[in-house]
């Protein structure tokens, strides 16, 4: 038995000391990324990887950090990773090595910057192309941030969380259930993001599946069964004219980008009335004459519109609901007792909505935020970067 035990003993301490052996490998991968000569980097890296990420984006990566981050001064090793502390902030990051001690995987989240302010955050906002808008509310209550929170803006897939009140609302003042059963139809099936619209026609579905991947996975045709369910004068109840008539994600493709220029502009010059019987034909035509771009199209009077403030109230007033924390957005779902989060976008079109709570005593923050440029194209890696800086800021009440 003592034999039996010291074996098991044997074991266990090899295994811890592998394992601390090859944390302190990964640590050493690490720091030469951020000391290495740029010549030199390119041997650090598995050619799995460099036929996958180009050399020149990699070191690219590297000086981005290194720029607005100073130099490596330690590296802490956490459940998620690592945290890389440098000289003036702090970014979280995971990596991968192979057996030939070369790096196969490499992952650097959003940093955080020891100086940064409210302020200071939304005057880089506020320097961004285009139009911003930027909603901070605590406890429903308390306006930390209140930029442009009114302007009603394009938001995309966000709209999502109006689709989604609305389907609560429906189900607790009537006899519906969420195990109520849709039937997949051809007249509501959509384009990506999603996963059903693969699924066979006539496939049963339950309501609660459907709000699921609407909201975890931004699944566009479970939006539009959702909202044909509802139906669209419900949905619109309390909306601004803007929203009126709400559109089917379907409907918004074959609108921007079929090839039939025509019946866009028919649509945009018609009244309410005509233009609900436009999208009458569009929900029973098909999207193959669709090809979506990859420059902004009609973003000001095509898409879904609302406020930063509206979407904060909004998924605040969903806080409880298991469908918006199964995607916790651009925060770790394991440093928050509540992480909800939905966004959107599209070209010209960029919306990141989250609702936070640190701890079960901590106060509950909505955090809103919107960038639209009708010109050109975002740049989503710099918004959702300031986003969260934002969030750490308020979150860590620097």
């Amino acid at each position: 038995m003592k034999i039996y035990l010291t074996i098991i003993l044997m074991i266990v301490l090899l295994v811890i000391s592998f394992s601390v052996l090859a944390g302190s490998f990964e640590e050493e991968i690490l720091k030469k990324l951020f000391i290495f000569q740029k010549s030199q980097l390119r041997y650090l890296f598995s050619k799995s990887f460099l036929q996958q990420v180009s050399f020149e984006e990699i070191v690219s990566v590297i000086d981005q950090y290194s720029k607005k981050l100073g130099d490596l001064e330690s590296i802490e090793k956490n459940e998620g990773g690592y945290l890389l502390i440098f000289e003036k902030g702090s970014a979280p990051a995971r990596i991968e090595i192979n057996d030939s001690n070369m790096i196969s995987g490499l992952w650097f989240g959003n940093y955080s910057l020891v100086s940064d302010s409210l302020s200071g955050i939304v005057e880089e906002f506020r320097d961004l192309s285009g139009d911003v808008s930027i909603s901070v509310i605590k406890n429903n209550s308390e306006k930390i941030i209140a930029y442009n929170d009114r302007q009603k803006m394009a938001v995309g897939s966000v709209f999502k969380l109006h689709i989604l009140k609305t389907l609560y609302q429906k189900i607790d003042n009537s006899d519906k259930k969420w195990h109520d059963i849709i039937v997949l139809s051809e007249e509501n099936r959509s384009l990506p993001s999603g996963i059903i619209q693969s699924w066979p026609q006539k496939t049963p579905v339950t309501l609660k599946t459907l709000s699921i991947l609407m909201i975890s996975q931004s699944d566009n045709t479970a939006a539009d069964h959702l909202l044909d369910y509802l139906g669209r004068k419900m949905v619109e109840t309390g909306l601004s004219e803007k929203n009126i008539p709400f559109l089917k994600t379907r409907e918004l493709f074959a609108l921007k980008f079929s090839s039939n220029r025509e019946m866009s502009d028919q649509y945009l010059n018609s009244s309410v009335e005509e233009k609900r019987k436009i999208l009458e034909e569009i929900s029973f035509a098909g999207l193959k004459n669709v090809k979506i771009g990859d420059k902004p199209i009609l973003i000001d009077k095509l898409e879904w519109f609302f406020s930063t403030e509206e979407l904060a109230r909004m998924i605040f007033e969903l806080k409880d609901t298991e469908e918006i924390k199964i995607n916790s957005g651009l925060v770790q779902k394991k440093n928050y007792y509540l992480a909800g989060y939905k966004g959107g976008s599209e070209s010209g079109v960029l919306n990141f909505t989250h609702i936070l709570q640190k701890t079960v005593e901590s106060d509950i923050y909505a955090v809103s935020v919107t960038v639209n440029n009708k010109n050109r194209n975002i740049n989503n890696e710099k918004v959702s970067q300031l986003v969260s800086r934002l969030i750490d800021s308020v979150i860590q009440n620097k």
